[in-house]
């Protein structure tokens, strides 16, 4: 079992990385815990359980791990099994991270300074702005569409997930879900996971791909 723990303010760099990772696995091998919502003993479940019907290299994603998660603690598996670990930034002291240690797994810190730059773009989308599309050339120009991507399924889950506490990001949240009916956020999920595969198997072009989904966004 391999085990890796991405951590730290830079969620488009997290969610890159964790893009690479997913990308050696096939769909129906993908297990998430989201930490948010679902309990530890959910996880060992995961790991413990073995899909009846495929077979091959597991990856087991848990989202949002507080510092006090020991890793020590779940299950120490043989085999194929992957382990990805997403946290906020970590203490050097929290426990999580000295688990990660003992166990040898991959710990990866990213920064957040460039992700700035695409946070007009994910407004512009989530508020239905036209000048989403000029945010998107900037983007591409830039950083390339993997960075895109990953920032639309940012913006996506945090429409998704439970808000945070009150504050200024709690308001923008509250204002952008009202352009949107609730059931959209899932379908334009699943179109943003459509345009991924499109652009990698290259049924279209990385461009054209990407300003459909401007357009299923802002109609």
């Amino acid at each position: 079992m391999k085990i890796a723990l991405l951590h730290g303010p830079g969620e488009v760099g997290k969610r890159s990385e964790l893009l690479k990772i997913r990308s050696h696995f096939s769909r129906n091998l993908v297990s998430i815990v989201d930490l948010k919502q679902d309990d530890i003993a959910k996880i060992e479940e995961i790991m413990l359980s073995q899909p009846l019907l495929f077979e091959g290299r597991r990856l087991v994603l848990v989202e949002n791990a507080p510092e006090t998660l020991d890793l020590e603690k779940l299950p120490k598996l043989a085999g194929e099994l992957f382990l990805a670990v997403m946290a906020p930034s970590l203490k050097n002291d929290s426990l999580i991270l000295k688990s990660a240690h003992k166990l040898g797994a991959k710990i990866l810190l990213f920064e957040g300074e460039k992700e700035l730059s695409a946070f007009p773009f994910l407004d512009a989308l989530l508020e239905k702005k036209p000048q989403a599309f000029s945010e998107l050339q900037k983007l591409l120009l830039d950083y390339g569409w993997v960075y895109v991507v990953t920032m639309i399924y940012y913006g996506l889950r945090r429409n998704l997930l439970p808000l945070p506490p009150q504050g200024f990001i709690q308001r923008k949240i509250l204002a952008q879900r009202q352009n949107f009916h609730p059931q959209d956020f899932e379908q334009l999920y699943k179109l943003a996971l459509q345009t991924e595969f499109n652009i990698k198997n290259g049924a279209m072009a990385e461009k054209v791909a990407l300003a459909k989904l401007v357009q299923a966004f802002i109609g």
